[in-house]
C-alpha cells in the first residue's frame, strides 16, 4: 500500500505545473506523515460560480488505502448544495466504501471534486439552502452566497 502512495507522491511532484494549470496542487503534508495530505481546488474556468476561488481539501488516507477511500473533507468553508458548510463533509458518491475503486487515484478524485463544485448533485444535498438556491436556479443568489462564504473564510483569517 505505501508504494502506491509513493507512486501518487511522485507523480504529484512530477506533473505538479501541469496540474497547477487546472486548478489542482495535491501533496503529502510533511514528509513525515505520507498519509495525511493538502489539496487546493482553484477554479480558473471563468464560467465557474467559483472562479477564482481556492479550496483547500483535507485527504486522509487510511492504512488500506488504496482498497479502501480516503477521508476527504473542505478545510475551507464553502457554500455547496453537497458540502457540509459546518464540517467540510462531501457528498460524492466515489468517496463510498462500496462505490470505490483500487483504480482510482488521488488526483482523479481532485478532478472529481472540482467536477462536482462546478456541478452540484441537489438530489440529496447536505446543505439544504444551497440546495435549495441552485435547484430553484436563483443563481444571482446562490453566487451572492458563494462570495459571502468565501470572503468570511478571509475575516476569520486576519
Amino acid at each position: 500500500m505505501q508504494k502506491r502512495i509513493m507512486i501518487e507522491a511522485k507523480a504529484a511532484i512530477q506533473e505538479r505545473q501541469k496540474r497547477l494549470e487546472l486548478g489542482i496542487d495535491l501533496h503529502p503534508r510533511s514528509k513525515e506523515d505520507i498519509m495525511s495530505w493538502v489539496g487546493y481546488l482553484k477554479f480558473v474556468e471563468k464560467d465557474s460560480i467559483y472562479y477564482g476561488q481556492t479550496y483547500e481539501v483535507s485527504v486522509k488516507l487510511p492504512s488500506s488505502y488504496p482498497m479502501d477511500p480516503p477521508q476527504v473533507s473542505f478545510v475551507t468553508k464553502i457554500f455547496h448544495p453537497n458540502v457540509k458548510y459546518e464540517t467540510g463533509e462531501i457528498c460524492l458518491n466515489l468517496l463510498k466504501k462500496e462505490e470505490w475503486t483500487i483504480a482510482t487515484s488521488l488526483y482523479s478524485l481532485m478532478i472529481a471534486l472540482q467536477s462536482i463544485v462546478n456541478g452540484p448533485n441537489c438530489d440529496s444535498p447536505l446543505n439544504l439552502d444551497s440546495g435549495n438556491l441552485f435547484r430553484n436556479q436563483d443563481i444571482v443568489a446562490y453566487k451572492s452566497m458563494v462570495d459571502y462564504c468565501y470572503y468570511e473564510n478571509d475575516l476569520k483569517h486576519e
